[in-house]
Formats: C-alpha cells, sequence, structure tokens
C-alpha cells in the first residue's frame, strides 16, 4: 500500500499550493506500507471449480467459532509503523448474489504486543451474532501511523477499513479474504401426544386379585395330587405397561414375574392371604403407562453433569447426587412415581427432576449394587409400548423453525434397537415457520412383536457454489409393542 503527502511549493509564498509557479522546487514524501500477511486457520479460500470441503462449521452446542489469524510475512510492519489489526465478517445473501457490505461482526483492535510472540491470534466468534445458517467473508484491517514524515509530525493514522473492496461475489478478494460456512445442528424431534390422544381423566386402573385356595386335584387313577399353586391372574384390559404389587411391595418383570398378552405369571408361589394389585392404564396410545426397569446390577459410573451418556443410573460429581434416568420423557413430573426395591418415594422430597434434562431424575438418597428401581409415569409421546391401532399417528416437534424447505423428518420403524434393519420408512419435509410435524404408520404383526421407532431430522445447506452441506439429528428411541390381533382385521 502506497501513499504519498501533497505536493506543497517549496518557497516562501504561502498561498500558493499545487499549483504552476516559475522556478520554483517541489518535492514530495512517498509512504508504503508492507501490509502484514496472514492465513486464517478454521477458513479457506472461495473455490467453486470444486468441492470447498475446508471452514464448515456444523454447530451444536458451541456458543464460538475459534478462528486462528496466523501471521506469516511483514509483521516489522506491526513495530515501524505502530499498527493494529482488525477484521470483519459478511455474511452472503442469496437475494444479492455477492456478500452483504453491512458486517454482522467486527472485531475490535488487536494490538500487535497480544500475539508478538507466536504472531498468531485465536478469535472467538459468538454464533449468536452471525445468525446462521450462512456463508461468511473474513476482511482483515490495519490502522497504522503514516510513515510520511510531515503527516507523521502531526499523528496522523490511516486505517484500511476506509478502501475495503473486492472484485468477486461483491466484496470478496482472493489475495487477502478468507470464507468459511457454519449451520446450526438440526433440532432434536422431541415427541408430544397429539389431538386425539390428550389425557383424559379417570384412565389410571386399579385391579385387586385375591389368591384362590388351592385347588385339590386327583390323577387319573384317584389319587391326590399336591396342590396347584396360586401363579396367574389375567388383566382386565390393559394398554402400555403396568405396575404389579404383592403386599405392597412392587415387583419387577423377569425376576418376578412374566407376561404374554393379558396372562401374568408369577416366578414363585403367593399364600391365599397375600394381596396383589395391578395398576395400569385402558385407553390405548397417548395415555398408556410406562414403567422403566433399572437394575443396579455393576458399580456406579460417575463424573460431571451430563456424561452419563447412555448409563440409565449415575453419580454426578458436580453436585454430590445420585441420578436416574427414564427411557422417554414424563408428561407430567407430578405423575412420576419411583419405586426403590419396591419401596415408592416421595415425589420432590426423595427425588425430583432436573431442570436441564427432562429425563433425569436426581435422587436425595444413595444407590447400592443390588438395587431394583421401577419408574412409572406417562410419556410425553403418544405412541408407546402397548399398541392397538394399526395407524399410529407420531406427533413431535422442533425448537427452532425451518427458514427454508432444505431439509425433512424421516420415521424410521426397525425390530432391533440398533435400527440394523429397517421394517418401515416415510418422509415429511420442513415447512417454513413451522415447528410441529405429525407422520402416520401401518403397524403389522402379532401379539408380543416388539419394534423400535425413531426420527431423523435431516438438513441440507446448498452454499453458493452449490455443494451440500448435510446434518442430522436423531430423536429418542421408543419401544412399542403390538397388544392386541385386531390390528390385522379387514
Amino acid at each position: 500500500m502506497r501513499y504519498q503527502e501533497k505536493i506543497y511549493v517549496q518557497n516562501n509564498n504561502s498561498a500558493l499550493r499545487n499549483r504552476n509557479n516559475v522556478n520554483i522546487n517541489m518535492s514530495s514524501d512517498i509512504c508504503v506500507f508492507n501490509a502484514p500477511l496472514f492465513n486464517v486457520s478454521g477458513a479457506t479460500k472461495i473455490d467453486c471449480t470444486g468441492s470447498t470441503t475446508g471452514g464448515t462449521y456444523v454447530i451444536s452446542t458451541a456458543t464460538t467459532i475459534p478462528l486462528s489469524f496466523d501471521f506469516t510475512g511483514n509483521t516489522n510492519s506491526f513495530l515501524t509503523t505502530n499498527a493494529t489489526f482488525k477484521y470483519e465478517i459478511y455474511r452472503y445473501l442469496d437475494s444479492i448474489s455477492s456478500f452483504d457490505k453491512t458486517p454482522v461482526y467486527k472485531s475490535g483492535k488487536i494490538e500487535y504486543s497480544t500475539f508478538s510472540g507466536t504472531n498468531s491470534t485465536i478469535q472467538d466468534i459468538p454464533v449468536n451474532d452471525i445468525s446462521m445458517d450462512g456463508e461468511y467473508l473474513i476482511k482483515g484491517y490495519y490502522d497504522f501511523t503514516i510513515c510520511t514524515d510531515f503527516i507523521n509530525r502531526l499523528g496522523k493514522n490511516i486505517d484500511t477499513l476506509f478502501y475495503k473492496s473486492g472484485n468477486e461475489y461483491g466484496l470478496y478478494d482472493g489475495n487477502t479474504d478468507y470464507y468459511f460456512k457454519a449451520i446450526k445442528q438440526p433440532d432434536k424431534p422431541e415427541f408430544y401426544l397429539n389431538g386425539s390422544n390428550n389425557l383424559p381423566s379417570n384412565t389410571l386402573q386399579q385391579q385387586i386379585v385375591i389368591p384362590k385356595e388351592p385347588q385339590l386335584q386327583h390323577d387319573a387313577e384317584g389319587n391326590l395330587l399336591p396342590p396347584k399353586p396360586y401363579r396367574t391372574f389375567t388383566i382386565n384390559g390393559y394398554s402400555g405397561n403396568f405396575v404389579v404389587t404383592l403386599n405392597g411391595l412392587v415387583l419387577t418383570p423377569s425376576d418376578d414375574y412374566t407376561f404374554s398378552g393379558t396372562v401374568v405369571t408369577l416366578n414363585d408361589d403367593i399364600l391365599p392371604d397375600d394381596l396383589i394389585t395391578v395398576l395400569y392404564t385402558s385407553n390405548g396410545e397417548g395415555n398408556s403407562l410406562v414403567t422403566d426397569n433399572i437394575f443396579v446390577d455393576a458399580p456406579t459410573i460417575s463424573g460431571s453433569t451430563a456424561n452419563e451418556d447412555k448409563n440409565k443410573y449415575y453419580y454426578n460429581t458436580d453436585y454430590d447426587k445420585f441420578e436416574i434416568f427414564c427411557n422417554v420423557q414424563p408428561v407430567d413430573i407430578s405423575s412420576v412415581i419411583v419405586m426403590i426395591n419396591g419401596v415408592t418415594l416421595a415425589n420432590s422430597v426423595d427425588f425430583y427432576q432436573s431442570t436441564s434434562n427432562k429425563k433425569r431424575l436426581i435422587l436425595e438418597g444413595d444407590l447400592v449394587l443390588g438395587d431394583v428401581i421401577t419408574i412409572a409415569y406417562f410419556p410425553q409421546a403418544a405412541v408407546i409400548n402397548g399398541i392397538v391401532s394399526k395407524n399410529p399417528l407420531v406427533s413431535f416437534s422442533i425448537a427452532t423453525p425451518p427458514e427454508k424447505t432444505n431439509g425433512f423428518f424421516t420415521l424410521e420403524i426397525s425390530d432391533t434397537v440398533l435400527f440394523t434393519n429397517m421394517i418401515f420408512t416415510a418422509t415429511t419435509d420442513y415447512s417454513i415457520g413451522i415447528t410441529s410435524y405429525g407422520i402416520q404408520f401401518s403397524v403389522s404383526g402379532t401379539v408380543g412383536t416388539e419394534l423400535y421407532y425413531r426420527v431423523k431430522n435431516e438438513k441440507n445447506y446448498i452454499t453458493f457454489c452449490g455443494n451440500s452441506i448435510s446434518a442430522a439429528t436423531y430423536s429418542d428411541i421408543i419401544p412399542i409393542t403390538i397388544q392386541t390381533n385386531s390390528i390385522n382385521s379387514y
């Protein structure tokens, strides 16, 4: 960059400036500013002849984008001209097919003394400031003292921002500028109760089972046989899961009983004066009671908040609390029942719901090896566990409405929890400004068939070069079990 002082008449006639005048001497100082050269790690140059893969960010929970400005040449200019560095970021606008000249982000002045040791400075760009999704141009500028003798004595500076320019995409200079892309990770689909599956009153049923006296039986020759113990009973039409108690203590599936359809078989004999109660719901999907069973069969994993991974019980070292996790989000914490080793805990006293993760329940007491935990609740998902309808509707929502029709949702049904075998898929496209969606699917199979479903939110951002950036987020995995053969009616 070259800067030149104005030419002044070099005689005593101060009234003459820059005019033709016979027999006078004129001179002018020239100042050359060699702008420091830099690369930007985390960004790239624009090249639409191929796939520009560098400088791509898919933001989930991060609040900033780190960009490293690495100065590679002419750094002595910082010292000789007392220069400071700054930069601005500009967003590409489809409406004008170029970068907007109004920046979405401006840095402050960066003194060379703050990065002279390494000639590198890392800048964290707040993601909230740049309005994702988008493509962004980085332009660097310098503010330096003019190096001509006369103007230097006046203490005047030059700000290269005044000469902002570019010959591509309205503002881009391939010699000095850099470029990056940033899109927001698609929102996680959250299930909710659809209009026909709201929780009506009196859906929770209780059935009391009083064991019968053992019946005397004889063999074919008339010999008396040992009494047949009482172990089997039938539930009077339930939907979803159920809770079985014996004399007030909660029993655990598999360990204490098995069931097929509506028939429950206890693993051990019971006595005539024992009392069995069953809690269940009977109004179909959306009103189904869910029970999660957690077995503390290994030492409790511990760590900081939100690092439980897939563990269903966890010790939070940040707060010194034991935590347990529901398989899906409860619709109402006040209706959640937690039982440990058959004993019911007091809601909001012995346990309470996390504010940051609705599936996390925080315990006031301890967990020990061998504990058996049962969590009973109404789920946020409308379609879960017992399926009694041939064509259930899965309703879900996302937090942020789409701004473009550049994505879609896919409902996936599998007979394995790992989704290695897909037996049904259906999609619905993004709708601009809409957060709630629904996909219906057809169920087939016999009583006891276990299936799983999830929803994938997939976004495809197309850059101005025509390249695609794809990202996907999955919902929770929801188990379902066919509960009646009537869904196969014709």
